[in-house]
């Protein structure tokens, strides 16, 4: 590619980006279960979320309607939490504990232990799914309910696939037994990975 081309590649990137995040969606949603809310945010936006049960446990998002961006609303939802997103890429996000205060260097080792492991787990999913043709991962949104055995492995996953309940068997199959390695203390399992189309085929490597 030349630098004219790669730079005019680069511009319309970033452009497509700019548009994303400005674009507003309607909301009327009631008060509900973080959890629920979660998903339908997933749903309606196509961003792919990934945070673990501990943390939405109990937790309720507040009522909200009118229009927002997707960024306006989920940091709405989460308003009455002590999460925060952390943008992985521009359509990719995990929830993480609110800092309201410089954190002392164990709260920041715990931080970051969190982040590291939530990557692997995604990072190890992602690979997994997109090493299946047979899957047509990026075809549909999947979310998936993520248990660990003794050693440290899938086992038991659940899978939902929109649009396509065919395939939640064969993904569930596809993770059993897939290692992922002991989960930093205090990180609630099972872990809940919402994969979009958009995030899989550009973030997650599943190229046709």
């Amino acid at each position: 590619m030349t630098l004219i081309a790669a730079g005019a590649a680069l511009a319309a990137s970033a452009a497509a980006a700019a548009e994303d995040a400005a674009r507003e969606y309607p909301f009327d949603w009631p008060r509900q279960p973080l959890h629920n809310a979660l998903q339908q945010y997933s749903q309606l936006t196509g961003d792919s979320v990934l945070y673990d049960s501990a943390q939405t446990a109990g937790q309720t998002a507040p009522a909200i309607a009118g229009r927002y961006t997707a960024r306006d609303a989920l940091a709405r939802l989460l308003s009455d939490t002590e999460l925060q997103a952390r943008y992985t890429a521009p359509r990719a996000l995990m929830l993480m504990p609110r800092v309201r205060t410089p954190p002392a260097p164990a709260s920041t080792a715990s931080t970051v232990d969190r982040q590291q492991y939530y990557g692997r787990l995604q990072t190890r999913v992602l690979a997994a799914l997109c090493a299946r043709p047979d899957l047509h991962i990026g075809d549909y949104r999947v979310a998936l309910r993520l248990p660990l055995d003794a050693t440290h492995a899938i086992h038991g996953a659940q899978a939902y696939a929109t649009g396509r309940p065919d395939m939640a068997p064969r993904l569930q199959a596809a993770l059993e037994g897939l290692p992922i390695g002991a989960p930093p203390a205090g990180f609630g399992l099972p872990a809940t990975l919402l994969i979009t189309p958009e995030a899989a085929r550009r973030y997650g490597g599943c190229r046709r």
